[in-house]
């Protein structure tokens, strides 16, 4: 193997070792370091977007569903395929044993496998609500709704009682990011 080879191996190493360090399906610089936006508006501009996904288990879901008890709401955008969201599942789970009796969890699983899906919910111990993203136009209408200047997974939205898009978080969290992001949507 020449000199020029081995260069041309390692800029490949190193450059799809970066993409999967950043975060999965990034699109735009800077979006894998993660970024946390706060939006204290309540219009309509602002309101989580509606859906209706067949979940994991079989049954569907809908965000008039999980609205109805009053508690704000967690929704993760992830999937099995993606190195961070593998990264972030442990502490997910935690944050979700920890918050469940206040916020609603909802896990949306991105051009997923459900089989894939389902043996991730079981590898890391989520057991809260699993929705299937077939075609990602749910994470899409949350990017729009948010005013989110890129994609990626995972990303997190922070939902107030209201039905308010109060924060998002793109990049796979810290435990100090969950806990600040839910006091938000606690108050």
């Amino acid at each position: 193997m020449t000199l020029r080879t081995r260069l041309i191996s390692l800029s490949v190493v190193i450059f799809f070792g970066a993409l999967l360090a950043a975060g999965c399906s990034s699109s735009s610089p800077g979006s894998g370091s993660g970024s946390t936006v706060t939006s204290t508006a309540t219009t309509a501009a602002n309101a989580a977007p509606d859906f209706n996904v067949q979940t994991i288990m079989g049954p569907t879901v809908s965000l008039s569903d999980v609205k109805s008890d009053g508690k704000p709401i967690l929704i993760n955008f992830g999937a099995s395929w993606c190195g961070p969201c593998n990264q972030e599942a442990p502490l997910l789970a935690q944050m979700y044993n920890k918050y469940k009796n206040r916020v609603t969890f909802l896990g949306m699983a991105v051009q997923d496998n459900p089989d894939d899906q389902r043996a991730f919910a079981k590898k890391y111990g989520l057991t809260y609500t699993i929705g299937l993203d077939n075609d990602g136009s749910v994470l899409n209408g949350y990017q729009q709704a948010g005013k989110v200047p890129y994609n990626g997974i995972p990303t997190t939205f922070f939902i107030g009682k209201k039905g308010n898009i109060v924060s998002f978080y793109v990049g796979p969290m810290t435990q100090g990011l969950f806990e600040q992001q839910i006091s938000t949507i606690l108050k």
